[in-house]
């Protein structure tokens, strides 16, 4: 009767019993036993209270249960899904305590004594030159390519022309310019002569864009003649160059 009372007080007051910590199962594995003296140290624990090993077939550690036939308990592999081959598989405690803790020692003393290898740092090599810098091509270079090209081409021989040499004449005439700047920049100009220019330079602004803009008019009244292919990529190009240099000098 009192021992009635006690379990509906129990229940009354939704206190749970503990659940014990070691699996009770009569179920034992057909498989062979595992020997602890047949796998590595570090892959079971015998502190008194935590004996537990890795299950062979799924890589997890497992406690060992029983007193007369210990055995692992059962376990899951991943959530959900039961370890079939390693649960209630018996094991043969045939290692000490003792000679565990000496075995697990040596181990932590040597893996302290390893010294990892001298690490012998390498300069970065230099950035490799990119591929527009390797063999730059220059407006003279390109003008003697053009040329040869004229000789050699059917199409350009003539008053017409191909796409190859309308392309070696667009890049000429931008490298020409380009390298036309480049050398006006670099060359270094006097004071006294710096400010003769500063006091033109208005004049000479405004007389540059008119003149552009009157070759350029120009140059758009003869989009509607009779030109060939090579003739009209030149007054493309042209035409690109003017609005350009129109744009910059606004």
């Amino acid at each position: 009767m009192p021992a009635t009372a006690t379990l509906s007080s129990l229940a009354g007051t939704g206190a749970k019993r503990e659940r014990p910590r070691r699996t009770r199962t009569k179920n034992v594995s057909h498989r062979p036993v595992l020997v602890l003296s047949g796998l590595p140290v570090q892959e079971f624990d015998l502190e008194p209270g935590t004996e537990r090993l890795i299950c062979p077939d799924c890589r997890t550690w497992c406690p060992i249960t029983g007193v007369g036939t210990p055995k692992l308990v059962p376990h899951d592999q991943r959530p959900g899904q039961r370890c079939t081959k390693g649960s209630n598989r018996r094991v043969a405690v045939d290692v000490t305590a003792e000679n565990w803790r000496v075995a697990m020692d040596g181990l932590v003393r040597d893996a302290a004594a390893r010294r990892s290898r001298r690490q012998f740092h390498k300069p970065l090599p230099a950035p490799a030159t990119p591929l527009h810098r390797m063999n730059r091509p220059t407006a003279e270079s390109v003008l003697a390519t053009y040329r040869a090209h004229r000789r050699q081409c059917v199409a350009c021989a003539g008053r017409g022309g191909c796409v190859t040499g309308a392309d070696l004449a667009r890049d000429y005439a931008r490298l020409e310019k380009q390298e036309r700047v480049a050398r006006l920049q670099a060359k270094p100009m006097p004071r006294r002569r710096a400010a003769e220019w500063a006091k033109v330079t208005p004049r000479v602004k405004s007389a540059s864009i008119r003149r552009v803009r009157d070759e350029l008019a120009a140059t758009l009244r003869q989009i509607n003649g009779d030109l060939d292919r090579f003739e009209r990529t030149q007054l493309d190009l042209r035409i690109t160059e003017l609005t350009e240099t129109l744009w910059w000098s606004l």
